[in-house]
């Protein structure tokens, strides 16, 4: 008789999502984004040419590991990003204008284009080694941008410009695919 009763108050329990630590940068299993509970998928270690450059942490409400969800869902989505090295404003600037033309969708309204022009320019203080950047996206307010903990312009409004943001991450042709396995291989593992 006692069995049932384990069972029983295993479940009355609520599960404590578990943090994650990539190199030497802590993941809590779970973060709160202007009142909305998120879940971390999963965190890893962007490389680039033997360089540790940073890692990131995302979260989203689902917690869902289907990349096509990741990247099209119409969901409260977070980013965290702790820079392991230093690179300039110019290299972050030029980088992400980079990254952003190579998943643009073909049919980009002129909105969408003037919105990744901007976040290219939000990038002006340098990127030094501890610098936290975040991402969130909040259905019916956009995306907004900080830079060590500073909001970098108004937030980019609509669903269209954090579709094109999780995509870099998470398409099939995205640049960063040693972290892309990192982060899904944990998911749902938490």
């Amino acid at each position: 008789m006692r069995k049932p009763l384990i069972a029983a108050l295993c479940l009355a329990v609520p599960l404590v999502a578990l943090a994650v630590t990539v190199e030497g940068n802590t993941y809590a299993g779970t973060a709160t984004v202007e009142g909305k509970t998120l879940k971390l998928v999963g965190a890893g270690l962007r490389e680039k040419w033997l360089f540790d450059v940073y890692t990131m942490g995302v979260y989203t409400e689902s917690g869902s590991c289907d990349t096509r969800k990741l990247i099209r869902a119409d969901e409260a989505k977070y980013l965290r990003i702790d820079m392991l090295r230093d690179v300039s404003a110019k290299k972050m600037g030029s980088t992400l204008a980079e990254s952003f033309g190579q998943h643009m969708p073909e049919n980009a309204s002129a909105e969408l284009k003037q919105q990744v022009k901007r976040f290219r320019d939000y990038f002006k203080d340098e990127c030094t080694e501890g610098t936290v950047i975040e991402m969130y996206y909040i259905p019916g307010k956009g995306t907004v941008i900080k830079q060590s903990h500073k909001q970098l312009g108004p937030p980019m409004t609509g669903v269209a410009f954090q579709q094109v943001l999780f995509d870099i991450y998470f398409a099939k042709d995205t640049c960063c695919e040693g972290l892309k396995e990192d982060i899904l291989e944990m998911c749902g593992k938490q």
